[in-house]
């Protein structure tokens, strides 16, 4: 399964302002991508276009003032479906090998996958 929307990770860092911030101008996307790390006001908005294509973000007039960037996805969304895409391309879809690759290669704490672990029994 391929992930839907397909989106990059510098489209994603405008994913997450417009998931953050709400409905939001370019100029209001530049200047918060600005605070981790400055961006040309060109690219952002060629990524917005992507994202636009590819039916993640819509524009609106915004009056006078230029466009008004939305996202059509809320962020739940796009990780469920980024989720599956991942697990497929890298564990056949399966969430055991994912966890016993962590397990194995001892990225995942005792704490952690007892909370795992008491969550999936919190489940039943």
């Amino acid at each position: 399964m391929q992930n839907k929307y397909d989106i990059t990770d510098s489209e994603l860092e405008i994913m997450q302002v417009l998931w953050n911030c709400g409905n939001s101008t370019l100029t209001e996307i530049v200047a918060e991508l600005d605070k981790t790390k400055k961006r040309n006001k060109n690219t952002v908005k060629t990524l917005l276009y992507r994202l636009v294509d590819k039916e993640a973000v819509i524009s609106s007039k915004n009056g006078g003032q230029g466009f008004l960037y939305s996202a059509t996805i809320t962020e739940k969304e796009y990780l469920k479906t980024a989720n599956k895409s991942f697990l497929k391309k890298l564990y056949e879809g399966s969430v055991q090998k994912l966890l016993l690759n962590f397990v194995e290669d001892k990225t995942i704490s005792k704490e952690e996958l007892k909370k795992l672990v008491d969550m999936l029994e919190s489940e039943e």
